[in-house]
């Protein structure tokens, strides 16, 4: 009987030291993996960390953080010019981020196919030269442009707390055209134009001669716009 119970006795006390080692390898391998520098999951920086140089983070339009200095940003916002853009010579201006003016002539074109030649009068950007023309005497382009064609950018242009670089703003996107109307330019100009289908024309705009001008306005109309550039104190500029 004695001896049954102290082999009971030694029994019980081999189970709780195997126990035990069970508890201390557990310990022992938790506190190793615990102290070590590889992690199975993904690395998320810090929030006060700059970000990568090939990262573009989203900013809030309406502060600037120095952090983000010298990377690629984006910032959603309306974007507005700081004064209108405006064209001098005919007192066009709008809250546009560009105003494009095109200034066309009324010219004769030739188009010959061996020895027969035909003429035609065609609006044209840029001055033709008639003096080549098999019957120039005729058809003769010699009425200079008094104005060329040109185009007005913003001299400051604000997203938020953001100013704006005007390529970037202008960047990827068509302009669109602007109507005008006699009534908007200046008196030497109004005297001498007439209306023709939201642009302004010299001459009688319903039977234009050779010489007649044509001038229309195109513009980059400002407004809602989400824009990526690198950000360099409190500007956005175009990345190159």
């Amino acid at each position: 009987m004695a001896r049954r119970k102290r082999r009971g006795s030694s029994g019980g006390r081999l189970a709780a030291a195997i126990v035990l080692c069970a508890i201390s390898a557990g310990l022992i391998w938790w506190y190793l993996h615990s102290q070590s520098p590889v992690r199975t999951g993904p690395l998320h920086s810090s929030t006060t960390s700059p970000p990568a140089s090939n990262q573009t983070v989203n900013v809030a339009v309406d502060r600037v953080d120095a952090r983000n200095d010298g990377h690629r940003v984006r910032v959603s916002g309306e974007l507005r010019p700081a004064a209108p853009v405006r064209d001098p010579q005919f007192g066009i201006a709008v809250d546009a981020i560009v105003l494009e003016r095109e200034v066309r002539m009324l010219q004769w074109q030739e188009h010959c196919a061996g020895t027969s030649c035909s003429y035609a009068l065609a609006w044209s950007d840029h001055a033709v030269d008639s003096r080549a023309f098999r019957d120039a005497q005729a058809h003769r382009n010699g009425t200079p442009f008094p104005f060329s064609s040109r185009r007005f950018t913003a001299s400051e242009l604000r997203l938020g707390a953001y100013a704006i670089d005007p390529a970037l703003a202008a960047s990827d996107i068509a302009p669109e055209r602007y109507p005008v109307s006699v009534a908007r330019l200046p008196p030497n100009l109004a005297a001498t134009f007439r209306d023709c289908d939201g642009a302004v024309c010299s001459g009688d705009p319903s039977h234009p001669v050779a010489g007649d001008l044509r001038v229309e306005y195109r513009t980059v109309a400002a407004g809602p716009r989400t824009l990526e550039g690198i950000q360099q104190g409190n500007r956005l500029q175009a990345a190159h």
